[in-house]
């Protein structure tokens, strides 16, 4: 999980105020602010709603993950986190 801010500001429209999150960070695991926008995802991530499938590209430990999953921001201890759930997918047969 990527930690947002603390929680404290909240926007006219959303539950979570849009500058409060650090689009630079999420852009280096391919998410990106105007690929929310531009699929309408925006405002459901902005408020703490589930956003569709996306496909992310992370590097963690030096290790390369593709995978498809959801985003969310939760709350815990005060501090707004991403939450990325992956998607298993379908066996072929």
């Amino acid at each position: 999980m990527l930690k947002i801010k603390k929680m404290n500001t909240i926007s006219k429209n959303t539950k979570i105020n849009e500058s409060d999150v650090n689009w630079e960070d999420l852009e280096g695991i391919g998410i990106s602010r105007e690929e929310l926008e531009r699929n309408g995802d925006l405002e459901c991530l902005l408020n703490g709603e589930k956003v569709s499938v996306i496909a992310l590209h992370l590097i963690l430990l030096g290790i390369e993950i593709v995978m498809d999953a959801t985003l969310q921001i939760v709350e815990d201890n005060n501090f707004q986190m991403l939450e990325i759930c992956g998607i298993k997918p379908e066996r072929q047969e």
